[in-house]
């Protein structure tokens, strides 16, 4: 007796992989990837993401008036300080500490999140000026 042919493959078909339900339901366990970054492009996902701004947010505070004026004309932030205040003000805070202040100045110009839009061109030279000191 011999033994039946194989069927020949259709063109254009789907082929499928022969599996059971325990590795099938543990392939859909894991999301595909990036999903998982998905939720960060939502609309109002930052916003809600953010603590919310505090009064002394929106203004420069003394101390901040106080350290820009230690700067040369020249090198100081005056585009940070007028679109982002409260940056200037953690600037101001940490220019005392060498180390924290390089650290936080460092995460302003570089991505480690993935996706952010970053400084306009003018304030990202500005923060790097402030980091060359």
């Amino acid at each position: 007796m011999t033994e039946p042919e194989a069927p020949k493959p259709i063109a254009d078909a789907i082929e499928f992989e022969i599996t059971d339900f325990a590795a099938a339901r543990e392939a859909l366990d894991e999301p595909p990837s990036g999903v998982g970054r998905a939720a960060t492009f939502a609309p109002g996902y930052w916003e809600r993401m953010r603590r919310k701004l505090l009064p002394r947010d929106r203004a420069l505070a003394g101390p901040t008036i106080d350290w820009l004026l230690t700067l040369a004309p020249t090198l100081r932030p005056r585009l940070l300080c007028e679109h982002y205040p409260r940056i200037a003000n953690q600037i101001a805070e940490l220019w005392p500490h060498p180390e924290g202040r390089a650290r936080f100045l460092d995460a302003l110009l570089t991505d480690a999140r993935g996706g952010r839009r970053g400084f306009a061109p003018e304030v990202r030279r500005e923060i790097e000026t402030l980091r060359r000191l």
